[in-house]
């Protein structure tokens, strides 16, 4: 039996990585990290690129007695960054403050990130990343 409220500390991610001009860039790793400050925890994976470019990342969760009922504002950070043969690129920073699903957007999250971009707010958070269309 499972004690606590179940957190969603990041929700599940899709994207695609893409070179300037729009080319796919496969066999590219992509690291996650999640530092959540409530439970002083550093959750970290990785993916690759398949052949069109696209990666995704599962949502994850954790329980918690006290983070379920006791008054704060979440802190989530999410950092993601692309391998690539020109060594690493934030491709996506955001600090997620809640614990809903999709809570990062209020929807799915669907993007495409570019490798040969310098990283920077115009996108969704910072990083290169852009609503998919």
């Amino acid at each position: 039996m499972a004690f606590g409220k179940e957190l969603v500390l990041a929700s599940e991610f899709r994207g695609q990585l893409v070179t300037d001009g729009g080319t796919p860039a496969p066999g590219i790793r992509i690291t996650r990290s999640l530092n959540w400050g409530w439970g002083e925890e550093v959750i970290e994976d990785e993916t690759e690129t398949d052949a069109e470019g696209r990666f995704s990342f599962p949502k994850v969760t954790r329980r918690s007695l006290t983070a379920g009922i006791l008054p704060h504002t979440p802190s989530i950070a999410q950092e993601m960054m692309a391998h690539g043969p020109s060594g690493a690129v934030n491709i996506w920073f955001a600090d997620k403050a809640n614990y809903k699903d999709q809570g990062e957007l209020d929807r799915p999250i669907d993007v495409i990130c570019h490798l040969d971009r310098e990283p920077s707010a115009d996108g969704l958070f910072w990083g290169t990343c852009e609503e998919a269309r």
